[in-house]
């Protein structure tokens, strides 16, 4: 299932982040080091979405996560070479607030914006996961409540609707063992 590798991704992506310093959290936020073994009851957001500007294809990923921090991708263009843009950056505020979306950075000297809404649906589906990753077991129990998305994506003064195929809330037990003891 799709959902399952990207939210297993997205909890490895932010313990390699937080290693090597990128996904570190707000100054004033205590977080767990996701570095070392632990247990944390994550929640929060994924949206994984995808369009068309033009000839160029789009991806938006919006991450929240209440015990790491708020991630955003956007990236416009794919193997086009230099025609290919992205950013990438870790924000303080929540992307969804009472259903309605909004999150924006700069891309390629042009503003870049994700506009629109995600509201929970009664599709909750259970999650058990197991990965390995940076000498870690991590494993995540809880489960995924589907969200049904409107969004769309705004790059300077063009504009696309965006299709999310990894929609969700996420409510999860991540239990961190070490592999190496």
């Amino acid at each position: 299932m799709r959902t399952t590798r990207l939210i297993s991704g997205v909890l490895a992506a932010s313990a390699t982040s937080a290693l090597i310093g990128l996904g570190t959290a707000p100054a004033h936020a205590q977080t767990p080091d996701p570095s070392q073994p632990g247990v944390t009851h994550e929640r929060g957001i994924v949206l994984g979405c995808t369009g068309r500007l033009g000839q160029r294809a789009v991806l938006a990923n919006l991450y929240e996560n209440r015990t790491y921090g708020n991630f955003l991708e956007i990236q416009v263009g794919e193997g086009d070479g230099a025609g290919e843009v992205n950013v990438s950056r870790q924000v303080a505020k929540r992307f969804v607030v009472k259903g309605r979306v909004r999150a924006h950075a700069v891309l390629a000297h042009h503003r870049v914006a994700v506009r629109g809404t995600a509201v929970r649906t009664s599709h909750v589906t259970p999650v058990h996961e197991v990965v390995e990753d940076a000498g870690l077991r991590i494993v995540s129990d809880g489960t995924h409540t589907r969200l049904r998305t409107k969004l769309t994506l705004i790059y300077g003064k063009r504009a696309t609707k965006l299709a999310c195929s990894d929609a969700f809330v996420y409510d999860l037990t991540v239990t961190k063992t070490s592999l190496v003891d």
